[in-house]
């Protein structure tokens, strides 16, 4: 799966329809899944945020409701791997904003093809601070994508860290092409585009 198709995968993990009996079952961290989604259907489906003129502020509402469930930071370091602990807090500060702004606007940039597709909730594992919540992506044709939410629990309060989509990882994908660019450039040259992608 190209990584195109795993980010809407997962657009629509976050935001789609979750249907099952199953769910009645979630546990916390499968509960917070849930109810993000449930959120972000309420601004899709407001009749006031309905219409081109209103993609902004539908999008900014959108963002709002969701973003609160992601830790960026755990994200970012992730993402940029071994090379994290290289950099100074500033240059560490600077890239999570940038990558955070790249998967704000990836994210919030496919609401307007929302068409009925549905998640269903299949299950969730949890070990100590780290919990897993498995999902099945259903689209109109039929076709089943699954999806997996990695979380991690910190002061009380499970966020995600990772999607996985049909066996890839978001946080992975990301890395490989930061690693490519970092093998061929300086730190400085990832910033550079991830600004460029940024504008």
């Amino acid at each position: 799966m190209n990584s195109r198709k795993i980010v809407i995968a997962i657009f629509i993990g976050i935001f789609y329809f979750i249907s099952g009996t199953s769910s009645l079952w979630a546990g916390e961290a499968g509960k917070l899944i849930m109810g993000t989604i449930e959120k972000g259907l309420a601004v899709l489906k407001d009749p006031a945020l309905k219409g081109s003129e209103k993609t902004l502020e539908r999008r900014q509402r959108l963002w709002q409701e969701i973003s609160p469930v992601f830790n960026f930071d755990e994200m970012s370091k992730r993402a940029l791997g071994l090379h994290w602990q290289k950099r100074s807090p500033e240059e560490k500060g600077q890239f999570t904003e940038l990558f955070t702004n790249i998967l704000k606007e990836t994210y919030i940039g496919k609401t307007d093809t929302y068409s009925g597709e549905k998640i269903i909730y299949i299950g969730e594992k949890q070990e100590d601070i780290y919990a897993s919540v498995q999902t099945k992506l259903i689209t109109n044709t039929g076709v089943e994508v699954l999806a997996e939410y990695r979380l991690f629990k910190n002061k009380d309060n499970w966020r995600i860290y990772d999607v996985i989509i049909e066996g890839v990882s978001l946080v992975n994908n990301y890395r490989s092409q930061f690693y490519n660019i970092l093998g061929k450039s300086s730190f400085e040259s990832l910033l550079q585009t991830l600004k460029e992608k940024n504008t």
